[in-house]
């Protein structure tokens, strides 16, 4: 079962990703915002960054979660979900026209996050 280290390793970077992107959005949301062709607004800037904050809590909790020898498959779950979430959240905004396309590679991260945080999920939850 060497695929379960490698994919818990690879979930662990996922989750470290999530927390440097989330961090950056936080801080310097316009930067984040004008990468991916967002408008930058007083209110964008303001929500954007609070996204941030809970990327760096989800990435977090999907870190905690992974760490140690515990499995906590309901953390792993939400942590899932909310990739799934925000796949969906930021493929809507590239379709409405507030993002641009660049950020479909935002949204496929998030996907495959998703993708593969469910395979773990679904590994670990009877255990």
């Amino acid at each position: 079962m060497a695929y379960k280290n490698y994919l818990k390793i690879l979930l662990k970077i996922i989750a470290l990703v999530t927390i440097i992107s989330g961090l950056i959005q936080m801080l310097a949301p316009n930067f984040i915002l004008g990468m991916i062709g967002g408008e930058i607004t007083g209110s964008t800037l303001h929500f954007f960054g609070i996204i941030g904050m809970f990327m760096i809590f989800f990435g977090g909790l999907l870190l905690h979660a992974l760490s140690g020898n515990r499995n906590i498959p309901v953390a792993v779950l939400w942590c899932g979900l909310q990739k799934f979430g925000a796949a969906v959240a930021v493929g809507l905004a590239v379709g409405r026209g507030l993002f641009s396309w660049l950020a479909l590679g935002v949204a496929a991260f998030d996907l495959i996050s998703g993708i593969l945080i469910f395979i773990h999920w679904y590994a670990i939850k009877n255990r």
